[in-house]
This record gives C-alpha cells, sequence and structure tokens, in this order.
C-alpha cells in the first residue's frame, strides 16, 4: 500500500474537516462547506480535505473561492491507497457511493493531526466547531453521537443492528454522519485491516456505518446530540417532541444532519431546509441545485399522473424485502426509500388540494 501522509496546514489552532464525495455531491457538499465558512472563528484556523472521487476541475475552480489565509481547501486523491486491496469492497452499493468507505484511511493518512471531523456532504454546520475540538476524547478512539434509533425504537433495524452488526444494545448504535476522530488512540494499520474484514461480510445494513459500530463498541465517546441533530427523527415521529435528549439537541442544533432520502434540495417545505438554503444562496452551485431540484418537479408531475403504478411498484417492493436476504434486500431497501419518498409527495399534492 503506498505511503500517503497529509500534515496540517496550520501549526496552531487547526480545526481539520474531512468530507468524501463524487463529482456528483459536490455542490450539496459546497453548502457544507460555506456553512463552516459563514460560522468560522478568526482566531482558528480551518483545514478542510475533500477526499476526491472524481471531482471536476471546474467544479474545483468554483470552490476556490473558500481559499482564505485561515480556510485552506485541499484535494486528496485516495485511489493510490486502494492498491493491493480487495478494489471490489470500495464499489457504490444501493444509495452510497465508494466515497463513503474512504474515511477508513483517515487514521493512516493523517497520523500528525490531533483530532479530525469527518462530515458527510448533508450536513449544515451552524457553530465554530472550536468547542467541539477543545473536548477532551480522553482514551476514546472518536466521539459521535447516538444514531435515531436509539429514539425511534424501529424494530426491523433493531433486527439488523442484533442480527447483523451483532449490537445487542442497540441505544449504543452512533449516527457516523458526524465522526470526530482521536488520531492519537487509533492504531492505523489495525484500524484498516479490521475495517476491512469487517466490510467483507455478506450483508451490513448500513455499511460503512455498521462497521465502525462493530470496531468501536464501547470505545466512542457519546458526544452531545447538538453535535450531529439527525432532523427528520422528529419529523417522522413527532410523538418524540418531548423527548427530552432530542429536544435539547433541536434548540441547541450545531450540525444539522439531513438524514433519510428527505433533503432541503428535494424537500423545501421541510422544517430547517430554509436554514439550508439560506447558506445555498451563497455558494456558486445555487443555479445548478436549483436546475436539479426542478428535475425532481417534473418527476413528481410524472408521479401524479401515474399514481396507482407508483403504489403498485412501492406495494410490490415491500412484499419482496419479506423473502429476500442479504445484499439482494439491501437493494430492494435502497428502492423502497426512493418509491416511499415520491408516494409521499404525491399524497401530500393531493392532501393539498
Amino acid at each position: 500500500m503506498k505511503n500517503q501522509i497529509i500534515k496540517p496546514v496550520f501549526k496552531q489552532k487547526n480545526i481539520a474537516v474531512v468530507f468524501a464525495t463524487d463529482t456528483n455531491y459536490v455542490p450539496y457538499m459546497a453548502v457544507s462547506i460555506q456553512s463552516i465558512f459563514s460560522h468560522a472563528n478568526s482566531e482558528y484556523n480551518y483545514d478542510i480535505l475533500i477526499f476526491d472521487d472524481g471531482i471536476s476541475n471546474y467544479q474545483k475552480e468554483q470552490l476556490s473561492i473558500y481559499q482564505t489565509s485561515n480556510f485552506s481547501l485541499r484535494y486528496i486523491d485516495i485511489k493510490p491507497l486502494l492498491n493491493n486491496m480487495d478494489s471490489s469492497l470500495f464499489k457504490a452499493r444501493g444509495i452510497w457511493s465508494a466515497a463513503t468507505f474512504y474515511r477508513l484511511f483517515i487514521p493512516q493518512i493523517m497520523p500528525d493531526y490531533d483530532k479530525v471531523l469527518y462530515l458527510d456532504c448533508d450536513v449544515l454546520v451552524k457553530d465554530s466547531l472550536v468547542d467541539l475540538f477543545n473536548l477532551d476524547l480522553g482514551k476514546n478512539c472518536a466521539g459521535c453521537v447516538y444514531d435515531e434509533i436509539r429514539y425511534t425504537g424501529n424494530m426491523n433495524r433493531i433486527s439488523d443492528i442484533n442480527k447483523y452488526v451483532g449490537i445487542k444494545d442497540y441505544k449504543k448504535y452512533f449516527n457516523a454522519g458526524m465522526i470526530l476522530f482521536n488520531i492519537p488512540k487509533i492504531n492505523p494499520l489495525t484500524f484498516a485491516k479490521d475495517f476491512m474484514q469487517a466490510l467483507s461480510r455478506p450483508y451490513l445494513p448500513f455499511l460503512d456505518q455498521d462497521v465502525l459500530n462493530i470496531l468501536w463498541e464501547n470505545k466512542y465517546q457519546a458526544l452531545d446530540g447538538c453535535w450531529n441533530y439527525q432532523y427528520y427523527t422528529m419529523i417522522e415521529h413527532p410523538d418524540l417532541v418531548h423527548n427530552q435528549e432530542l429536544s435539547k439537541a433541536q434548540k441547541d442544533r450545531k450540525i444539522i444532519h439531513y438524514i433519510t432520502q428527505y433533503k432541503p434540495w428535494n424537500s423545501p417545505h421541510l422544517p430547517h431546509a430554509a436554514e439550508w438554503w439560506a447558506e445555498a444562496r451563497k455558494t456558486p452551485f445555487y443555479e445548478e441545485i436549483i436546475y436539479k431540484n426542478t428535475k425532481t418537479s417534473n418527476i413528481l408531475l410524472r408521479n401524479l399522473k401515474h399514481y396507482n403504478r407508483l403504489f403498485g411498484k412501492y406495494f410490490t417492493y415491500k412484499l419482496l424485502k419479506n423473502i429476500t436476504f442479504g445484499q439482494t434486500r439491501n437493494k430492494i431497501e435502497t428502492k423502497i426509500g426512493g418509491l416511499k419518498r415520491q408516494v409521499k409527495q404525491v399524497r401530500a399534492v393531493y392532501k393539498d388540494k
């Protein structure tokens, strides 16, 4: 495996943030970067690293507006690290692109950092991140926030976590859309080896998130929910509005994570979408995001016309889910997720009429 070490750009007060994306998700990642830029503390330095899975030169040129004296943007080619590895493990699966697996290389290529924050591209940062980086993680490998399953109690998810992930207490299962790596406490070689071994399992419902939960069971520090506020939880489960942990995180949300298929760019009517669009307007990709959203609206019009056919497909896939297993079931669940969103959108239109 080729040796590749990334050195910090700044010597002091360095806040390192890693994203991983391909060309398709760059406009949405740009909104995440813009939100960090908007809330940056001028006394600190922001070292933004993008694990590049095919970003175009034009997109990089657009993102260059974020290069300032205390804000650095770099692109890291991860592909050389895949030599002598089973590359089939890193292929896109369902709704996950190959880039989502690249976070496993963070401890290996960034050993000179103290802490590194990994963020999914569907997050909005509303804080300078200074307090987060000043947290003492002790001997823990990382700081993470509990997944929404802790509150929703979805029986299918609980069964999957117990059966396939092997974690008996589902309430301690964390969401991996935001991870604060405690680099000195992670053995990079062991971590990569164990990650690959776990990733080769025949079926993992949430792939790399499941792998990290396997490796770090009882080895991570649970952080306040405000650092990964999974916004759709209380929308889908309004009865949870009285949950003290969730209510506290909502009121003091420092990082909003737009989980599920309902994103601000395809569901701008949902709560907290306006906050995302406020940052999107500041990016060079605003018009492109609008255009893509218009295409989504055209799909909605088509679904309105063929509602019965759409609902039939959704119902068929739900039946198939109950009689399939492993990777086939994973693909079917991906289909169900997309169809469910479309069905809900159509129903919402009919309800308004």
